[in-house]
């Protein structure tokens, strides 16, 4: 029985000390002008998707992002015991819904950009970092015109890699 407990406790161990080479993260975000719930997809060391779905600017709609991210920098030695830190940017396209007093329900379309520095933990397959995802969009409705408000998206972010 202490056999089969061990061999269980080590597939475990293996397991969550291999999390941090997956594919897949999942996480959050929280901005000046976003409250978002993210998924991110790694094609390599070096780049990945970031999809966030959220409420933009509290209650005044909802909001769908797609951005390319660039690894731009990685420094492991700098904690080398603690985590690898991290400088990324991307640019990508949000659509979503608006109701502001100058948009009347409508649809909402427009450019993302992102840059972000943070570090991944070496314990742990978590990230936490810090960064800008300015985005300015086209309403298109009852009240078309341009929405501003997410050019202010200062905020940050966390992550668990599965």
């Amino acid at each position: 029985m202490k056999k089969y407990l061990l061999t269980a406790l080590i597939a475990c161990v293996s397991y969550l000390a291999s999390a941090q080479r997956t594919q897949h993260a999942l996480g959050f975000h929280i901005g000046g002008s976003t409250i978002d719930l993210e998924y991110q997809y790694y094609m390599s060391e070096k780049n990945f998707l970031d999809f966030t779905v959220g409420v933009f600017n509290l209650d005044d709609g909802f909001l769908a992002q797609g951005i390319y991210n660039w690894n731009i920098q990685q420094w492991s030695d700098w904690t080398p015991d603690f985590a690898t830190w991290k400088l990324w940017g991307g640019v990508g396209a949000g659509v979503g819904f608006v109701d502001h007093k100058h948009h009347d329900n409508s649809l909402m379309l427009g450019p993302v950009g992102t840059i972000g520095f943070g570090f991944t933990l070496k314990a742990a397959p978590l990230t936490f970092g810090l960064d800008y995802r300015p985005m300015v969009a086209i309403a298109l409705g009852h009240d078309s015109g341009l929405v501003d408000h997410g050019f202010f998206n200062i905020g940050v972010t966390m992550t668990y890699r599965f």
